[in-house]
């Protein structure tokens, strides 16, 4: 015989606060400074119970300081048990983003694009609330701004050479064609075939430095944007402007960023 199934959060939230009559009030605050993001999803009809009446405080996009209140919440008891298991997850994700991200953005030359591309690797649910934090502080969530198609490794192996693959790129008629490259003879070879945009994806500054000094040597550095990933921390950015790079592409240094830390604290009731 099955048994019963294991009551839910919502159902232990509401055993637990039942009795409790009366209307009660919180708030949402940062337990350190941090920059807010993902306010869009604060929903409360999206909770699978009544989650009581949710105000913001703050503006998308503000940098606010520890002990600072960012969402109002009123409703019964039961309600605010609800509503502190649906604030506090989004928006402490999409606002560590937002705040790792921010200083990237405000260590990098202000000439140097700082994408964010690693996505692809997050859980679909994530992505929108990392999207929301790399747009607060700048961050762009792909290579480089505005039209273009990307061609990546395994297109590269489906298609069975770099050229067949830039073609295809072409093709599309979406932008320049950016594609990765190991080596200086790659990068050339990519850009004999069409690519507008070099990502040179070794790791090792010197490999950027050598494509760029190689471009400028054939006059060609005009017509190509150079993008540079692998392992770029906050003390790289500038060296790598400097190497050569228009943008940079941080990994996990942004994506695996601690969330914010929030509490929801109870102020009142009645």
């Amino acid at each position: 015989m099955t048994g019963a199934a294991p009551p839910s959060a919502t159902d232990i939230a509401a055993a637990l606060l039942t009795g409790i009559s009366g209307t009660h009030r919180a708030v949402v605050e940062a337990t350190e400074p941090g920059r807010i993001a993902g306010t869009a999803f604060l929903d409360p009809s999206l909770a699978p119970a009544g989650a009581g009446e949710w105000r913001l405080l703050v503006e998308e996009g503000a940098t606010v300081a520890a002990g600072e209140a960012i969402v109002a919440l009123s409703g019964g008891a039961a309600e605010l048990g609800v509503a502190e298991d649906h604030v506090l997850g989004p928006l402490g994700f999409a606002s560590g983003i937002a705040t790792r991200a921010s200083r990237f953005r405000r260590a990098a030359p202000a000439a140097l694009s700082v994408a964010c591309g690693g996505w692809k690797k997050l859980p679909a649910g994530l992505k929108p609330l990392l999207r929301a934090g790399l747009r607060v502080a700048g961050v762009l969530p792909r290579l480089v701004e505005g039209d273009f198609v990307y061609v990546g490794k395994n297109v590269v192996r489906l298609h069975g050479s770099v050229a067949a693959a830039i073609a295809a790129g072409r093709a599309v008629r979406h932008g320049p064609v950016a594609i990765q490259v190991m080596s200086l003879d790659e990068a050339l070879f990519a850009i004999e075939h069409g690519a507008g945009v070099i990502m040179v994806d070794t790791a090792e500054r010197a490999d950027l430095a050598a494509v760029d000094r190689a471009l400028r040597d054939l006059g060609l550095r005009a017509r190509v944007r150079l993008a540079f990933g692998g392992n770029v921390g906050l003390d790289d950015l500038v060296a790598l402007h400097e190497a050569g790079a228009d943008a940079v592409d941080v990994g996990r240094a942004i994506l695996n960023a601690p969330l914010l830390d929030l509490r929801m604290r109870v102020t009142a009731g009645s």
